[in-house]
């Protein structure tokens, strides 16, 4: 019932983010979530680097939220996917790094926003956010995710951005302490949404 409350909340966040994108590049987007879990946090990197196609590199966006309600935020993306959201920010064909970067970065700075506002309105509380950041990490590598062990788990969110016939596919990792996540979920199940 938490796991089916959870959904509900990010696919309300995920409309309005999807309607804000939409304004962005002038298009009509559909974000799907299909699926939700909760991994433990020693699980990440692998399960960033399997949710690859195919191997090679994959380019991470993190964003911290503090106060009473904190964590971090990470997306993962294809190079492809990532190129292909921001060809469509752009208006062509994308190669630059940092526009690459700069487009993705943009993309997840909504999607935190909205998503974590949204769990923030149901513990009843605020948080705020640092200013977010873009990494390269290879599929082949070791894990440069190092420093997220501070956090117990993490709920892992499948997106689809599905615009312009394009499925741009990206993971939401939102990370928690074990005390954390037992907040939202102990909300969740007194709130109306179980």
């Amino acid at each position: 019932m938490e796991k089916d409350a959870l959904r509900e909340i990010i696919n309300i966040s995920f409309g309005l983010s999807a309607s804000l994108i939409g304004d962005m590049i002038d298009e009509y987007v559909d974000l799907q979530v299909p699926n939700i879990e909760t991994i433990p946090i020693y699980k990440l990197h692998d399960t960033i680097v399997n949710s690859l196609e195919k191997p090679g590199s994959i380019f991470v966006t993190k964003q911290r939220f503090f106060g009473d309600f904190s964590g971090e935020v990470l997306f993962s993306f294809s190079r492809e996917s990532a190129k292909s959201f921001a060809a469509l920010l752009v208006g062509e064909e994308c190669d630059d790094e940092k526009e690459i970067e700069g487009s993705i970065l943009e993309l997840t700075n909504i999607l935190t926003a909205t998503c974590i506002g949204k769990l923030c309105e149901i513990v009843d509380t605020k948080s705020l956010f640092a200013v977010p950041d873009v990494q390269k990490i290879s599929s082949s590598g070791s894990s440069a995710l190092h420093e997220a062990l501070e956090y117990d788990n993490a709920i892992v969110i499948t997106t689809i951005l599905d615009v312009a016939k394009q499925n741009i596919q990206a993971y939401m990792f939102i990370l928690f302490n074990n005390k954390m996540l037992t907040k939202l979920l102990k909300t969740l199940k007194e709130s109306s949404l179980c």
